[in-house]
């Protein structure tokens, strides 16, 4: 399947989500691919991960066949083709009204067996982690197969990939032992593609993913020598582990399915606040890392994070609040930019040096005809709050002393 064979999602519908009604959200190719990514941001209660919701019944039914959990096993979507003019796309509309506040046009597709097994999709909720079960013994890679069109498999590929990791490895030692150089090399490619994400993550280049035989345990292994299992990492990368692993486990599922350990596949990925339990310089990797090594899967993501909105170029950013869309303009932004225009706050500073900043304008305003007592007044605000006193703030107050003097 090449790029332009796969449905990309074209534009978003939303007809009534909560306060906001009747828009639109056009995705552009923009990255020299015939897709966009899309990142939505906006007020809690905005209704982003409605939209996702939405998104997920739509794609999730129509093109990959998750009949399970949705409508009772019931497929109530339309497939409509627009105008003459619009021939090569369409629009999947929802009888069911749980769902009808969303509709998506997307590019011009035949029959879900074309996609179902053959591409990505997946839906990460806000609230995950990677709680892998503990490994006994090696399992049948079809057991993993036959979850990949699932509507559960996302969280059966999060909870059993170190038993996926171990399977690797005993394949592995079977094709080494029939001297299959192939099937070997193929496998150490695998690992070291998860080696080289973790290392990225964890900014440490001389990381090292450690298979232990005797007790079917991996350790990432750090330039300190620090030695940690998945089951013991922090909260933040285990949500991150958690995205990333399900996506190893498809693309590999896929490769084998074809026979081609090179192919990158297509597919369309919905992530609920990437940014979730990540500090910030964390959360401004986590889209670069995953739209590097998963070139040809269009991601839909809402965030809260200014870090995350910022962190790749070429991709649509459309602000709820405010229904606007913008582009490139926000990666050249600082992030005191983009909390006040995105996210809604009323300046870069923290509610205790607005109070700082609002005492200044009282006193200003209280003896603009005394100018010792205003004088007196300031230099007791400024010795009161020293401590708070950051050199951004304080060149914000003397500004407004000298504007008022």
């Amino acid at each position: 399947m090449t790029l332009n064979d796969f449905p990309y999602i074209k534009a978003i519908q939303v007809n009534d989500c909560f306060a906001y009604k009747n828009f639109r959200i056009d995705l552009p190719n923009l990255n020299g691919k015939p897709f966009s990514h899309l990142i939505l941001t906006g007020k809690n209660g905005s209704g982003k991960t409605t939209i996702l919701r939405g998104v997920e019944y739509h794609v999730g039914l129509e093109m990959f066949g998750h009949d399970d959990g949705y409508a009772d096993g019931i497929l109530l979507l339309n497939l409509l083709k627009k105008s003459k003019s619009d021939s090569d796309n369409y629009v999947l509309k929802t009888k069911l009204d749980k769902y009808k506040s969303v509709e998506l046009k997307i590019d011009s597709f035949t029959h879900r067996s074309q996609y179902k097994g053959k591409s990505i999709f997946s839906f990460f909720i806000a609230n995950r982690q990677a709680n892998p079960v503990q490994v006994d013994t090696p399992t049948k890679e079809i057991e993993f197969a036959s979850k990949l069109t699932s509507s559960e498999s996302t969280e059966y590929f999060t909870q059993q990939f170190k038993q996926y990791l171990v399977n690797k490895k005993v394949q592995q030692a079977f094709f080494q032992l029939n001297k299959d150089t192939n099937g070997s090399e193929g496998i150490e490619k695998f690992f070291g593609k998860f080696t080289k994400i973790l290392s990225r993550f964890f900014e440490d280049d001389a990381l090292t993913l450690v298979f232990e035989d005797k007790t079917f345990e991996f350790f990432v292994v750090l330039k300190d020598n620090r030695k940690i299992t998945f089951n013991q990492m922090s909260e933040g990368f285990s949500a991150f582990i958690s995205i990333l692993v399900d996506l190893l486990i498809r693309v590999d599922l896929i490769r084998s399915a074809v026979n081609n350990n090179s192919y990158e596949p297509c597919g369309i990925v919905l992530l609920d606040e990437p940014e979730t339990h990540l500090h910030i310089k964390a959360q401004y990797d986590v889209l670069p890392i995953l739209t590097e090594f998963f070139p040809n899967v269009q991601f839909i993501v809402a965030t809260h994070s200014p870090a995350v909105i910022s962190s790749i170029k070429n991709t649509t950013i459309y602000d709820l609040t405010q229904q606007i869309s913008i582009t490139d303009e926000v990666v050249g932004s600082s992030f005191s930019e983009l909390m006040i225009s995105h996210f809604g706050l009323d300046n870069e500073f923290s509610p205790i040096a607005d109070e700082i900043i609002n005492d200044v304008e009282q006193a200003v305003k209280e003896n603009k005809t005394d100018k010792i007592g205003l004088k007196n007044k300031i230099q007791e605000i400024l010795t009161g709050n020293e401590r708070y006193l950051s050199p951004t703030l304080r060149f914000e107050l003397e500004s407004l002393i000298l504007e008022n003097s």
